[in-house]
């Protein structure tokens, strides 16, 4: 009877682990991943880690679905996780969104403090203007080569500087690279966000306001995603995922890449010379008006001898 019951004990245990292994593996809920590279809107690298870890949590629990955080301190390691696909959405500084080019897809803005954009700036511990920083080093956070001068002079700078031609640009990988370059004289400037600026350097420039950090879409799964952000809410220290208003991210990919437009010449208005009527058709209130050498053609009373 023992042997009898052991055995039929063990064909249940087999029997169930061949039910699962014939489970078809669509049944299992697929797992995602979830990229975060935030060098400039975070300047410190386990706040970028945790908030990953936590973000991960939440949107798991939205979505259903087991979600794996990715924290990445450097934008070639992030570029070339979503090149090989390991990735299927991501918080990002909005400068990367757009170097990404066509890969990822602009969903939701993550607001800090309720506020979705941020000011550039450019610092120094020297005296002057950006005009003195001619062939100087300024250090900023490295995006994807050729498109970091285009940033700085499309959007930070307004078009109105070539950030190539007027400085030496020195790549670093994040904004606390950034300051620590300039605190030991490796660059005479930094670009930084206005937040992250120590109190004991010069602000020598500030941008308009530039999208911040923003959620994009790297598989496909757009509308899904969208759908799940109003169960997430906030996860410091960004604040809840909101909408992006209109095309605005669209607007910003073009004034990266492309630029701002041309400028209008502006046209002075030209003062009105007014003359008075009676003058036009009254010549002699206008006066004698002889030439300066009139003198000279005055007879002389002497006549000749002849």
């Amino acid at each position: 009877m023992k042997t009898s019951a052991c055995f039929a004990r063990w064909s249940q245990v087999l029997a169930a682990v061949l039910f699962i292994a014939a489970v078809p593996a669509s049944a299992a809920p697929k797992k995602a991943t979830l990229g975060v590279f935030l060098a400039t809107s975070l300047s410190d690298g386990q706040e970028r880690f945790q908030y990953a870890e936590a973000l991960a949590q939440k949107m798991e629990a939205s979505l259903g679905r087991p979600v794996a955080a990715r924290s990445f301190g450097r934008y070639e390691d992030f570029a070339k996780a979503v090149g090989e696909g390991l990735i299927d959405f991501a918080v990002v500084d909005a400068w990367a969104a757009v170097q990404l080019g066509a890969k990822a897809q602009p969903v939701a803005y993550a607001p800090r403090a309720g506020e979705t954009q941020q000011r550039w700036a450019i610092i120094s511990t020297q005296k002057g203007s950006v005009k003195d920083l001619a062939g100087k080093r300024m250090a900023l956070v490295k995006g994807a080569g050729p498109a970091d001068p285009k940033f700085v002079s499309h959007v930070v700078l307004g078009g109105d500087l070539d950030a190539q031609r007027h400085f030496k640009l020195v790549p670093v990988p994040n904004v606390e690279s950034a300051v620590k370059m300039l605190e030991a004289k490796g660059a005479e400037a930094a670009l930084v966000p206005v937040a992250h600026v120590p109190r004991e350097v010069r602000v020598l420039f500030r941008s308009g306001k530039v999208p911040g950090a923003v959620l994009v879409d790297l598989k496909g799964g757009a509308d899904a995603l969208s759908q799940s952000l109003s169960s997430v809410g906030a996860v410091a220290p960004f604040d809840g995922f909101t909408a992006i208003p209109g095309r605005e991210f669209e607007d910003f990919r073009r004034l990266v890449t492309q630029g701002p437009p041309k400028r209008q010449p502006v046209f002075a208005d030209a003062a009105e010379l007014r003359v008075e009527p009676p003058v036009l058709v009254r010549s002699e209130l206008l006066g004698p008006a002889l030439p300066p050498f009139a003198e000279d053609l005055a007879l002389s009373s002497e006549q000749p001898d002849d």
